[in-house]
């Protein structure tokens, strides 16, 4: 229905007045004398004997500025057709307005729904009431009766908050208010889920219009499950409905760089999906929380304990009393390698093992099955066990390593072994020590033996020079189990007193998740607002107790977050911490509408300014025409010559790459995987147009064999473990673009376990595709990149190649396979260049690296500037190489 029409500002439309004053001003205008140059007298009988001059304005000039006249002034009034009002009653409207965790995903589609029931209110007056408690605890409160302007800017200052609706309190406030002003009218922005209170709450508030969200688009995490294997298993929690959901969750770390992404499926009918997170174990400590991506609010992050700095380490020493004697005792080193700020409780394994430490560093402990069963449920809560090895567990090994050990100690240093200690020589790509600087000052000199015969090659964190494993590693459940198969003192080897051992006691102590404390008292490190960050408590934070923490539900006193104590941290998430999901039930005579489906008023000011503007130019033209300054057949002319140009919308357009160098990339046909790689060339583009004279435009996205190729100089086309065979013309066109020039540069995410570069094991299967992918193309004879060749010094000189991963070797066309100029036409790897480029819209990196190195993204940007001036130039840094050997061959 359409409600009459009104006027924002009706004083304006006094104006119209002026029209008859304006109308006899602009009749009673003289027209523009005209310049007559007088000739001689004999030419004066050519002249007309009368010539005629118009006195007054043409009528239908005078009428076009009249209405031009009245569009300003009708347009400056604000015109507009005003919806029939959804409120009945002529008292004050009362505005009640969820704003618990539920409506931080819509918050700003909430506000604007309010925006309009005040537009509808007129100046009734809005009284605007939270049904949240607010950060300070305080019960909801009604405003005092405001006006229109005050009424938006009550709303505008309104946010989400991190816990649920107190609907019994704002029923009370709601009957406070109706005994102040019996004849309001009450309206309600519902979140649109069914809680304890509720029925109550719209009985007490007798709402004439409830605007509702829909919860079906409610997302809620739930508090991450651990498998055996310590992988994490997301869950999601949704209102039940009658389609399947996908939900996207990401696994970050504590800077908020993905880690990992998973796409969770609900089924129909059901509340809840949950879905494998599977990560290299390098990676899986690093995770700090799950995200789902594109919604804000505290349901939509789910945060892991163990997460604070907080560390309580246990330290024991077996058999012998001196422990800590200096220089020679056995955790003399340890203690003093353990980071900053770590909290240590040494003494035995009892008195240990009552502190509930989150680490636990055992120098030549032999234990007990007692103290194993304990050790090992420990290690599956989040505690990391280090032992060190030594004469006690030589002699007797028990059953609580990653990987059986053999009786006996290896003498490297004796006359058997020819007096020969070993330095360790190399970390396992694949372990948590990956991206660690080697001990290269220290030398092993005795060590333990693990079983050859059932030794797990993936167990083998660290190697001596002779390959024999000195670090052995294995997850147990969300911690971990490390043994260090030489001694914690420099009896046995100069480890404890290599530069580097402090860095890697670090490393090995912050593996696991922590303890989570069963008792005491826990309180708030950092919390979740009602937008889902992480910020400072504030003061209506209380402690709790730990051993309540699994039945609380969340509050001001209790926002969600991290809480911890000396004993270390335990998170409290939303989900599991607020009332099941489900749809609210509506009263059946009361309306219900959507958040976007309140009506709008139609506004003509903007339409009636731009047809005044229009109707000037016309008169402007008939000025100049009347004037003589403008010939009509100039005008005529001008008009045909713009009836001979084709409309816009008749002709195709040049594609951007034909205009402007664009780097382009394979579609891969995942939206997830080709986002990443659209915003790594962005990223790269951008480098080059910073840091290099050429100029690149967007990167394009590009299907081989529809399309003309040869528009772009580089085309990225990243290989995963799902990527299909290409079709026959796509072959063919990816070999015509390698014979005309381009460079295809090949990249996989990582690769199979054990190959080489810390991408191993990150995307089984990525190796064999790759093999897949490129049977049908006509690639040349390959060897690996080094630095001397052009690719490595054509912008930048660099020695490395690394990605979002590093070590994996780069392969380029082999001398004689490549162009006339001389250039590889393909460059293969990977490492995830595009991963390293990746940045969004802030310009934060949008994945992590691994192993992280100093410099890592960096250098891979490096590398990705050289690819471009690679691609665009070819080999004249190679020409420029030849110059002394060209001088030296005239100069003979």
């Amino acid at each position: 229905m359409i409600g009459p029409v009104s006027f924002a500002a009706p004083a304006v439309l006094a104006g119209l007045l002026l029209l008859p004053g304006l109308y006899f001003i602009l009749r009673a205008t003289p027209p523009a004398p005209r310049r007559q140059l007088f000739p001689a007298i004999r030419l004066l009988r050519d002249v007309p004997p009368t010539a005629r001059s118009p006195a007054r304005m043409p009528l239908w000039l005078l009428l076009l500025r009249l209405v031009a006249a009245a569009a300003i002034i009708i347009g400056f009034a604000g015109p507009q057709i005003v919806p029939p009002p959804i409120l009945g009653g002529a008292g004050p409207v009362l505005l009640a307005i969820d704003n618990g965790w539920a409506s931080a995903a819509d918050f700003p589609a909430r506000q604007e729904a309010a925006r309009r029931i005040v537009d509808q209110s007129g100046r009734r007056g809005v009284i605007v009431l939270p049904t949240a408690r607010d950060a300070a605890g305080h019960l909801p409160r009604a405003s005092a009766l405001l006006d229109r302007s005050a009424a938006l800017a009550a709303i505008g200052g309104l946010r989400p908050e991190a816990w649920p609706t107190d609907r019994a309190a704002a029923a009370a406030a709601v009957r406070a208010v109706r005994r102040a002003h019996p004849d309001l009218t009450a309206v309600y922005v519902a979140d649109g889920l069914a809680a304890q209170g509720l029925r109550g709450f719209v009985a007490a508030l007798r709402p004439a219009r409830i605007v509702a969200a829909s919860p079906a688009r409610l997302r809620l995490l739930e508090p991450p499950g651990l498998l055996p294997d310590g992988s994490l298993l997301a869950r999601v929690g949704v209102v039940p409905q009658a389609a399947a959901v996908s939900v996207p969750v990401l696994a970050e770390d504590g800077a908020g760089s993905a880690l990992a992404r998973v796409n969770i499926k609900v089924q129909p009918g059901t509340s809840e999906g949950a879905a494998r997170i599977d990560l290299p174990v390098a990676l899986q400590a690093r995770v700090r929380r799950l995200v789902i991506p594109g919604i804000a609010g505290p349901a939509a992050v789910a945060l892991l304990d163990g997460a604070s700095k907080g560390l309580l380490v246990g330290l024991v020493a077996g058999g012998a009393a001196d422990a800590e004697q200096r220089f020679t005792g056995a955790l003399y080193y340890v203690r003093r390698a353990l980071p900053n700020g770590t909290k240590v409780v040494a003494g035995s394994f009892s008195s240990v093992e009552g502190a509930d430490p989150g680490a636990l560093i055992l120098a030549d402990v032999n234990l007990h099955p007692r103290e194993i069963a304990w050790l090992r449920r420990f290690m599956s809560a989040g505690g990391v066990v280090i032992r060190f090895a030594g004469p006690l567990t030589a002699s007797r090994p028990d059953s609580l390593n990653p990987d059986p050990l053999l009786p006996g100690v290896r003498d490297l240093a004796g006359a058997l072994a020819g007096g020969h200690p070993e330095a360790i020589a190399s970390f396992a790509p694949d372990s948590p020590l990956a991206g660690m600087a080697l001990p290269r000052d220290a030398r092993v000199r005795r060590q333990s033996l693990a079983d050859p015969a059932r030794l797990d090659p993936a167990t083998v964190w660290a190697s001596l020079a002779d390959g024999t494993p000195i670090i052995l590693g294995r997850r147990e459940g969300r911690g971990a189990l490390v043994d260090v198969l030489t001694a914690a003192n420099p009896g046995w080897s100069d480890l404890p007193l290599a530069a580097d051992f402090p860095a890697l006691i670090r490393r090995l102590v912050r593996l696991g998740a922590g303890r989570v404390p069963k008792s005491g008292q826990l309180t708030p490190v950092r919390v979740l607002d009602g937008e889902g960050r992480l910020v400072p408590p504030g003061a209506a934070a209380r402690p709790l107790d730990a051993a309540k923490l699994g039945n609380i539900m969340v509050s001001p006193a209790h926002p969600p977050g991290l809480w911890g104590n000396a004993r270390g941290s335990a998170a409290l998430d939303l989900g599991g911490h607020v009332p099941a999901l489900a749809a609210a039930s509506w009263p059946a005579l009361v309306p219900v509408t959507g958040l976007d489906a309140l009506p709008r008023a139609r506004r003509f000011g903007p339409d009636l300014l731009a047809a005044a503007m229009a109707l000037l130019l016309v008169d402007m033209v008939a000025t100049l025409l009347l004037r003589g300054a403008l010939q009509l057949r100039v005008l005529a002319g001008a008009a045909g010559l713009c009836m001979l140009v084709p409309a816009p919308h008749a002709r195709a357009a040049p594609p951007a790459a034909a205009l402007t160098a664009s780097l382009a990339y394979v579609r891969t046909g995942d939206p997830a995987t080709d986002a990443i790689v659209r915003a790594g060339l962005t990223a790269l583009s951008t480098q080059v147009n910073e840091e290099t004279a050429a100029v690149l435009g967007t990167p394009q996205g590009v299907v081989p064999g529809q399309g003309n190729l040869n528009l772009y100089p580089l085309l990225y086309w990243m290989v995963t473990s799902a990527t299909r065979p290409p079709d026959p013309a796509a072959c063919a066109a990816l070999d015509a673009f390698m014979r005309g020039g381009g460079l295809l540069v090949i990249d996989t995410d990582g690769g199979n376990p054990g190959s080489a570069g810390s991408g191993a094991g990150f995307d089984p299967g990525a190796g064999a595709a790759l093999r897949r992918a490129t049977a049908c193309l006509s690639l040349p004879p390959l060897r690996p990149l080094t630095d001397r060749d052009t690719l490595a010094h054509t912008f930048f000189l660099t020695r490395s190649f690394p990605g979002r991963f590093d070590g994996a070797p780069v392969y380029i066309a082999a001398p004689g396979g490549r162009d006339a100029d001389g250039v590889s036409p393909v460059v293969i790897g990977a490492n995830d260049w595009a991963g390293a480029w990746a940045l969004d819209q802030a310009g934060n990196p949008l994945q992590a690296l691994l192993p992280g190195t100093p410099g890592q993204r960096d250098k891979a940007g490096r590398f990705g500037v050289n690819l471009v001036m690679y691609a665009l130039t070819g080999t004249y840094k190679a020409d420029q190489l030849q110059i002394p050997a060209i001088l030296r061959r005239l100069g003979e």
